[in-house]
C-alpha cells in the first residue's frame, strides 16, 4: 500500500433515477432506470484513494441502520481502516436521489443524516493516526466547523491537507493558510471567489485569488470535459480533458480528489498527480456504478497511453 491517507467526509445511499430528459417544475416523466448505489463524497473519494493504492482510514458517521453496518462491513472488506467509522443511533444513513438525463447530466438532492452529526470529538479520538498521516481529504458534506477544526489539527502537526470544498460554503479567512491544496470545480470555485469560471483562462483567475487568501500550494480547479488547471505560485497549468465516451458523470469529481489523494500518496508531484486524477476520473464517466469499480491497473493503463509515463 501507498502512504496513509486520512479521509473526512460523507457517506450517502444514493437512489439514482434515469430518463430521457429531466422534469421542469410541476412536471412528470417516466423514467428508464432505478438503481442504488452508496455514495457520499467522503465515501466515494476514500473508496477511490484505497481501490488505487493507498492505505485509507476514513473519519465517518453512518446510521445504525441496515445500509450504515453494509457499509462499514464493505469498507472492512476492502481493506480500509473501520476503527473511526461510527454508527449513529441518533440519525440514519445520509441519503440522496440522483436524477440521470441520457446525455450522462445530473441533478442531486442529500439529505445528510448521521453526515450532520460528525463533531470536533470525533476528530479528537483520530488525532494518534491524523498525526502519522502523509493526507488528509475532507470536503464539505459534514459540518463546516468540523472540517475547519481538522484542517488547522492537521496543519498544526504538518499534515498536508486537500479540501474539496463541496457543496461550496463560505471559508474562515484565516482556514485558507491551513489548506494545502483546494480543489473545486468550476461552480465551487465561482462562489468561493466571486469569479465566473467558464474555461481554462477564467480558472486560472479564480486559482490565483485562492493562493492569495493564503492557500499554501496549489488550487486545482476542474472543468468537467474541459479539463483541468492547476495553479501554485510558481506556475499556471491546463490540463485538458480526456475524451471518453460518457454514460455517467455523476461521481467523477470524487473520483478525480481520490485519483488526486492516491497519487499524492505516491509522493507523485503535483502536475503529474492531476494528471492521473484526470485519468481515474475519466474511466469514472464511462460507466454506471459505484466507486468500488474503480480499477488500480485501468487507470495505471491509462495514465500510461495519454501521458507515455509510467505510473509508478
Amino acid at each position: 500500500m501507498d502512504g496513509s491517507v486520512v479521509v473526512l467526509g460523507s457517506c450517502s445511499v444514493c437512489h439514482v433515477f434515469a430518463a430521457a430528459e429531466l422534469p421542469v417544475k410541476g412536471e412528470t416523466v417516466i423514467g428508464s432506470d432505478y438503481h442504488i448505489v452508496v455514495g457520499g463524497k467522503g465515501s466515494g473519494q476514500g473508496i477511490v484513494a484505497c481501490r488505487l493504492g493507498s492505505d485509507v482510514h476514513m473519519l465517518q458517521r453512518l446510521g445504525n441502520d441496515s445500509y450504515g453496518r453494509e457499509q462499514k462491513e464493505l469498507y472492512a472488506k476492502m481493506g480500509m481502516s473501520t476503527e473511526f467509522v461510527y454508527l449513529d443511533d441518533t440519525a440514519p444513513t445520509g441519503s440522496g436521489g440522483i436524477f440521470l438525463d441520457a446525455h450522462g447530466q445530473n441533478q442531486i438532492i442529500i439529505v445528510p443524516g448521521a453526515n450532520g452529526k460528525v463533531s470536533r470529538q470525533d476528530v479528537d479520538q483520530l488525532k494518534p493516526v491524523l498525526r502519522k498521516a502523509k493526507l488528509l481529504g475532507a470536503q464539505l458534506e459534514v459540518p463546516v466547523e468540523t472540517v475547519d477544526y481538522a484542517i488547522r489539527l492537521a496543519h498544526q502537526t504538518g499534515v498536508r491537507t486537500l479540501l474539496d470544498p463541496a457543496p461550496a460554503a463560505p471559508l474562515p479567512k484565516d482556514l485558507y493558510p491551513c489548506i494545502s491544496i483546494i480543489k473545486p470545480n468550476e461552480c465551487e470555485a465561482g462562489e468561493l471567489t466571486g469569479i465566473s469560471v467558464e474555461d481554462a483562462e477564467s480558472a486560472f483567475r479564480a486559482g490565483e485569488w485562492l493562493l492569495e487568501q493564503g492557500v499554501k500550494e496549489a488550487a486545482v480547479i476542474t472543468l468537467g470535459e474541459q479539463g483541468a488547471v492547476l495553479v501554485t505560485r510558481e506556475a499556471r497549468q491546463y490540463v485538458p480533458g480526456i475524451q471518453v465516451p460518457v454514460v455517467d458523470t455523476g461521481g467523477a469529481g470524487d473520483t478525480f480528489a481520490g485519483g488526486l489523494l492516491a497519487a499524492l500518496s505516491r509522493d507523485w508531484p503535483l502536475e503529474k498527480a492531476v494528471r492521473y486524477a484526470q485519468c481515474a476520473s475519466a474511466l469514472c464517466v464511462t460507466r454506471n456504478g459505484s466507486y468500488a469499480l474503480t480499477r488500480r491497473d485501468e487507470v495505471d493503463g491509462l495514465f500510461c497511453r495519454v501521458y507515455g509515463e509510467a505510473a509508478i
